[in-house]
C-alpha cells in the first residue's frame, strides 16, 4: 500500500506549522502529497453555543461568516507562505501523483463528522497534541484515532529532521497493533532502522508468538527484536518513552487503546500515558 495522501487538518487560530514540516518531512521520502484541510464551525454552530449569551440576528451571522472567511484567508496565506519557504508547489495543475505538492480546502461544520470524511480518503492523519486549552486538538484527536480508520501521526513543537531515522514499534500482538503495521508497511520500509519492542508484560507470551519481526522480513524491513522488562509499579508507557529516548528513537509506533478507553481514563493506560507524555512523534491506530 503506497502512502500516497497526507492529511493535516486546522481550524482558525491554529498554526499547523509543525506538522507541515513533519508531513513534508514524510512526503519527500514517500513521494506523497500534502492535503490541508480547513475545517471551520459554520453560523449555525457557533449560534449554537452563542444563543443563551447574546441576541442573535443577521448582523451577527455576518460577524461570524466574516471572521470564518478572514482566518481562513490567513490560513491560506500562511500555507501558501509555507510552500515558498519550503519550495513546495501549492494547488499545481498538472502535477504528477507521484510528486510532492500541497493543496488546501476548506470545509464548514463540525470537527467530527469533516475529518472523519476527509480522513478516510487520505492515507495519515497528521495532528498534533492534544491541548486541553485548545479544544481542537483534542477533538481531531479523538476523531482520528477512533472514526477515521487511518493511522494518525501524533507530532509536537519539534519535529525530527529525518523521522524515519529510527522508527520503535511497541508489539503486544494486539489486533490495533496488527492494524497499525498493516496500514504502514510502506512507510516502516523507508525507515533507516527499525526495533521491534516486547514489553513484559501479561501479552508478552502472545507478542512472541506473533513473530512480527519475521514478518517484517517477508516485506524487506529488517527489524531488531528487543524485550524489555517492566519494573513493578512502572508504567508501561514510561518504560516505552524511556526505551525510546534511551535508543534515540525518531519515532513510536502502537496500536492505541488496546485497552477500552473507559478504562484507561480511570486507570491510566498506555496509550494515555504516550499521548500525554510523549516527546517525539508517535504514529497511532486503533
Amino acid at each position: 500500500m503506497y502512502l500516497r495522501c497526507l492529511l493535516v487538518p486546522t481550524a482558525p487560530g491554529i498554526d499547523p506549522t509543525c506538522r507541515l514540516d513533519a508531513a513534508l518531512r514524510l512526503s519527500r521520502r514517500l513521494h506523497a502529497h500534502i492535503g490541508v484541510s480547513f475545517m471551520a464551525p459554520g453560523p449555525e454552530h457557533v449560534l449554537a453555543g452563542m444563543a443563551s449569551l447574546v441576541p442573535i440576528g443577521c448582523a451577527t451571522i455576518e460577524a461570524i461568516e466574516q471572521g470564518v472567511r478572514e482566518a481562513a484567508a490567513e490560513g491560506k496565506a500562511a500555507l501558501q507562505a509555507w510552500c515558498e519557504r519550503e519550495a513546495v508547489p501549492f494547488m499545481p495543475a498538472g502535477e504528477r501523483l507521484d510528486a510532492t505538492f500541497a493543496t488546501w480546502t476548506e470545509l464548514s461544520g463540525e470537527v467530527e463528522p469533516l475529518l472523519t470524511l476527509a480522513g478516510r480518503v487520505n492515507d495519515l492523519v497528521v495532528i498534533g497534541w492534544p491541548d486541553p486549552e485548545v479544544p481542537f486538538t483534542g477533538r481531531a484527536l479523538d476523531t482520528a484515532l477512533f472514526s477515521v480508520g487511518r493511522p494518525t501521526l501524533m507530532v509536537g513543537e519539534t519535529v525530527p529532521h529525518d523521522l524515519l531515522d529510527h522508527v520503535i514499534i511497541a508489539w503486544n500482538g494486539s489486533l490495533e497493533a496488527t492494524r497499525l503495521i498493516g496500514q504502514s508497511v510502506t512507510l516502516l520500509h523507508e525507515a533507516t532502522r527499525v526495533t521491534v519492542v516486547y514489553a513484559r508484560t501479561e501479552r508478552f507470551e502472545e507478542a512472541q508468538a506473533a513473530d512480527l519481526c519475521g514478518y517484517l522480513r517477508w516485506h524487506g524491513i529488517v527489524a531488531e527484536a528487543v524485550t524489555l522488562p517492566v519494573q513493578d509499579g512502572t508504567p508501561v508507557g514510561a518504560a516505552l518513552l524511556a526505551e525510546a529516548e534511551r535508543r534515540n528513537a525518531s519515532m513510536l509506533a502502537l496500536g492505541a487503546y488496546t485497552h477500552s478507553r473507559v478504562r484507561e481514563f480511570l486507570l491510566g493506560g498506555v496509550t494515555r500515558h504516550v499521548i500525554e507524555n510523549a516527546r517525539i512523534p508517535v504514529l497511532m491506530a486503533h
